[in-house]
């Protein structure tokens, strides 16, 4: 089969359910309660954020350790998400895969379930071809025993309940639900790049409002993942708190360490010792168990 009959039959007859998505909260399918409840969506990354994230990945994709070792893979995931406003592209290149049908999943940071993105095929399942040209001299998508395919930005749609920033892994299974690749964002490989920036407003436990009209109370993040070596960067700050005070810093619901206030009221936050690419929340709570400040990405 030549490359360009190949990549129609892929599209209409696998792909038609696939589109670039780009997803508001208060879309025509329902109104945005952002602000509503500022502690909404804690438990998961991204969603109704004060602020701005930016997620730039491409993710390489491997067999495991039970699968042929001949496939592999690319994926390129691009989320932008300002205040509350997501928009997200996805696109997906594997060679080396027989010819059947395919099943795309991610899994989620937040809960660790499971959520399907369609199915794919590859080749003919009827006709594993011999890999020789046609008779115009075009060369197949077949590399040897194996196929390449190719799904751009265009034919690939997340669900408008995944939000991008909480996908940790992207699945590749076989028609019989075995794993033939897999791609991790949160563990990525060495020949994965992952940027993860993050500013985010830093808001008082009373209220929705920011601490103050301080223009530098805020919460940043930056992460980046590159030829096996990651670079956590975090910085929050908040002015208005309790002088002198010492706060434990409590990430994703979990105490990491303790921080203490100048005689202005001000409190600085370095670091927090976590992978960046998993932090939900980063809470200040006092002696007393209640919450001064908190941030959420």
């Amino acid at each position: 089969m030549k490359t360009s009959s190949f990549l129609s039959a892929l599209l209409l007859s696998a792909l038609v359910a696939f589109n670039i998505n780009a997803r508001a909260d208060d879309d025509e399918n329902g109104g945005s309660d952002q602000g509503d409840n500022d502690d909404q969506g804690e438990n998961c990354q991204g969603g109704h954020i004060d602020g701005s994230e930016t997620l730039v990945a491409t993710v390489t994709l491997l067999p495991p350790t039970n699968a042929p070792s001949d496939a592999s893979g690319v994926a390129n995931l691009i989320s932008e998400n300002e205040d509350g406003t997501v928009t997200s592209s996805f696109s997906l290149s594997v060679t080396g895969l027989t010819a059947g049908v395919y099943d795309m999943s991610v899994v989620k940071k937040s809960d660790g379930s499971t959520v399907d993105l369609g199915q794919f095929m590859v080749g003919n399942p009827c006709q594993q071809g011999d890999g020789e040209g046609g008779d115009d001299g075009e060369g197949d998508d077949q590399e040897g025993d194996g196929w390449a395919v190719f799904l751009d930005a265009a034919n690939v749609q997340l669900p408008p309940d995944l939000d991008p920033m909480d996908i940790a892994q992207i699945v590749i299974s076989d028609s019989n639900g075995n794993v033939v690749l897999v791609g991790d964002l949160v563990d990525p490989s060495p020949t994965s790049k992952i940027k993860f920036t993050a500013k985010v407003r830093v808001h008082s436990s009373s209220s929705s409002s920011t601490v103050s009209s301080v223009s530098n109370n805020k919460a940043q993040a930056l992460s980046t993942a590159r030829r096996g070596k990651r670079s956590d960067r975090f910085t929050m700050i908040a002015s208005g708190v309790s002088r002198n005070t010492t706060f434990s810093v409590i990430v994703n619901g979990q105490n990491a360490g303790t921080v203490k206030s100048n005689s202005k009221g001000k409190v600085l936050v370095r670091k927090v010792p976590a992978n960046l690419l998993v932090v939900k929340s980063v809470h200040l709570v006092d002696a007393n168990g209640n919450t001064a400040v908190r941030a959420k990405f």
